[in-house]
């Protein structure tokens, strides 16, 4: 953590509040809050940093006030009408409540078969899901459920902000971009690819091997290769130690694999991934894992080891 980059996020935070854009603004923030985390509490930028999320929050509540009494309010980046987005997102599957916002007016995705533009964020509220294929190929797909939100600033570009994901790709040798409020990774298989991806508590990432040798890349930490079964975090200093996860039992106990009618279209593949782990692993433990405060040290509790 660098007062350089931390002031640099305070400035776009403070340009996208003058824009109107409260929620990217606390974006830039939070962010910077997190980078605070590595720093003392007596660090002075902590007392400003704390001063403008509660400014930014006090403005975005008096301008949802203003327009809900007819109060219009001068922005500068008036949503574009939704006669206006195009089909560049399809939605695939949906349930519960999941809105859109950004870009164009904000509206509620109500099932599958709409579209979205790209530039959207979506909100999943709990007990709701949804599963979007994305791009003119329709290659990319994400699906979340519970309560999450994420980004789709362009085709191959997931900027996740909360909560737990899975991603995928059916044409070989495609890449992405996976984001998270405190780190950035590119990921390319010279295959077809599929990742669970989570937000730690620190804004982090979790992500697990699906389908697929993954070569993770960040721009100052070098590259790591994920193969299917192994979990790894993603920090800003770099990537932690791999461990593995059982393949099987994630497909049975993930909601972002239950929770939707339709299984993901990979489906298949997992299963004889899951398969293969299986006939390769001479012993088990049942365990959770939470998160990561660093690339060295994370959250592991065996429950209960089975025999061999």
């Amino acid at each position: 953590m660098t007062t350089a980059e931390v002031e640099k996020l305070l400035d776009a935070g403070r340009k996208e509040a003058d824009r109107g854009d409260f929620a990217k603004a606390l974006g830039h923030f939070n962010k910077a809050m997190g980078y605070l985390k590595q720093a003392p509490p007596s660090h002075p930028l902590n007392e400003v940093v704390r001063r403008e999320i509660k400014i930014t929050k006090g403005r975005s509540l008096v301008a949802r006030f203003q327009n809900r009494s007819g109060l219009k309010i001068h922005r500068k980046d008036e949503p574009l009408p939704l006669d206006q987005e195009p089909e560049e997102v399809l939605v695939n599957q949906c349930f519960g409540t999941v809105l859109a916002r950004q870009v164009w007016s904000p509206r509620e995705i109500t099932g599958s078969g709409e579209f979205l533009g790209l530039g959207r964020r979506l909100t999943i509220l709990p007990k709701g899901g949804v599963e979007l294929f994305v791009g003119k190929e329709r290659n990319f797909s994400v699906r979340s459920v519970d309560a999450a939100s994420l980004a789709l600033p362009e085709a191959g570009v997931f900027d996740l902000h909360s909560g737990a994901f899975a991603i995928s790709s059916s044409k070989d040798g495609s890449s992405c971009t996976i984001k998270s409020p405190l780190s950035s990774l590119k990921l390319s298989c010279p295959k077809t690819f599929a990742v669970m991806a989570g937000i730690t508590t620190n804004g982090g990432l979790k992500v697990i091997g699906l389908m697929g040798d993954c070569i993770l890349e960040q721009p100052d930490a070098g590259s790591s290769t994920l193969k299917p079964g192994e979990l790894v975090f993603i920090l800003p200093e770099g990537f932690s130690r791999k461990m593995s996860v059982e393949l099987s039992t994630l497909m049975v106990t993930s909601k972002l694999m239950t929770g939707f009618d339709d299984p993901p279209v990979y489906h298949k593949k997992l299963r004889q991934q899951a398969m293969i782990q299986a006939l390769r692993t001479k012993k088990r433990y049942k365990a959770v894992v939470g998160d990561a405060k660093n690339s060295d040290d994370f959250e592991i509790r065996v429950l209960k080891p089975e025999g061999p």
